[in-house]
């Protein structure tokens, strides 16, 4: 009996006995546990979602496990159906189930879109069928919202409001992706934000006074001295910020109707509570955010921070 039988065969038998249906699904889907929802590190133990692009995840997760040895263990079934490669998003569509991404701005897990699921299934099913087994109920898709809230999308999918922004990054990881990339960012920022708009399908950040400059044309501060530093431009852009979320930004303004109907509008206005880091580059006269992650620690734990960040020993370029 080959090894993905034997796999498959586990996996279903295991996830079928130990997950009861009604555990499926992020809150609005009728998921509950008795445990507090956290966020952990994805070990080097869970195979499954190695480089799938975040470096923490929620438990439980959305299969009802509690803890990292659990996910780890069942998750480790369905690594021969990713080799089959049956469809592009089969990796992703499973981390979000057994490793869905940790977003502090939110108290639970987010689900993937039921388009997701569904395109999964479609062109996997055969795979699973050629050994027997049928598509698992765990997996049913119909319990999966259709992408008209927050939710994981099929790669190139464009749902409006559903996809978050390339450039949002959340809390500790964002940190470590602006720590990592600092260097090799022209232009680096600690922002208070005064106004956002949308303009055009982007979303125009116009930064407050009390905003410091980290790097400027790829060298420090210094170089924005008589060019008006970051107020020279006026604005960071967040391209196609309009039909994407990003949940640090979103969430920062305690009305979340009244967000979205000025958002539908056009414009939102007034200060954003609490600090940002954020990265860009110059495009077409233009800066363009490449990354921008909201502070949610203590301004002491910011300072230290930046601190760090300008101790690297980044080439002027």
């Amino acid at each position: 009996m080959s090894v993905l039988v034997i796999l498959l065969l586990l996996g279903s038998s295991h996830a079928s006995d130990t997950i009861p249906a009604a555990q499926l699904g992020p809150p609005s889907l009728g998921y509950s546990s008795s445990v507090r929802s956290v966020c952990k590190p994805i070990p080097s133990t869970l195979s499954l979602c190695h480089g799938i692009g975040y470096r923490n995840m929620r438990l439980p997760n959305l299969l009802g496990h509690d803890s990292l040895r659990e996910a780890q263990q069942q998750s480790a079934a369905w690594l021969p159906l990713v080799s089959k490669l049956c469809h592009r998003d089969t990796k992703k569509f499973l981390c979000s189930l057994f490793a869905p991404v940790c977003m502090p701005e939110f108290s639970g897990p987010v689900s993937p879109c039921r388009s997701l699921c569904e395109a999964v299934r479609d062109n996997c099913v055969p795979v699973m069928s050629a050994f027997g087994f049928p598509w698992p109920e765990m997996f049913n898709c119909t319990r999966f919202p259709r992408g008209t809230e927050l939710c994981i999308p099929v790669t190139g999918e464009q749902e409006e409001r559903s996809v978050i922004c390339d450039a949002c990054s959340l809390a500790g990881e964002g940190e470590t992706d602006i720590q990592d990339s600092f260097c090799h960012s022209p232009y680096a920022f600690k922002l208070r934000l005064g106004s956002v708009s949308t303009v055009g399908g982007d979303r125009q950040l116009v930064p407050l006074a009390r905003s410091r400059i980290l790097r400027w044309a790829g060298g420090g501060a210094e170089r924005a001295e008589g060019v008006g530093g970051a107020m020279a431009h006026s604005a960071l852009w967040l391209q196609e910020g309009g039909t994407c979320v990003c949940p640090g930004l979103d969430s920062a303004d305690s009305d979340g109707g009244a967000e979205e109907e000025l958002m539908d509008k056009g414009q939102l206005k007034g200060a954003k509570g609490g600090w940002y880091l954020a990265l860009a580059q110059a495009e077409e006269g233009r800066l363009v955010l490449t990354r921008l992650v909201i502070w949610t620690r203590e301004d002491k734990e910011l300072k230290k921070f930046i601190r760090a960040l300008l101790k690297q020993p980044c080439m002027v370029v």
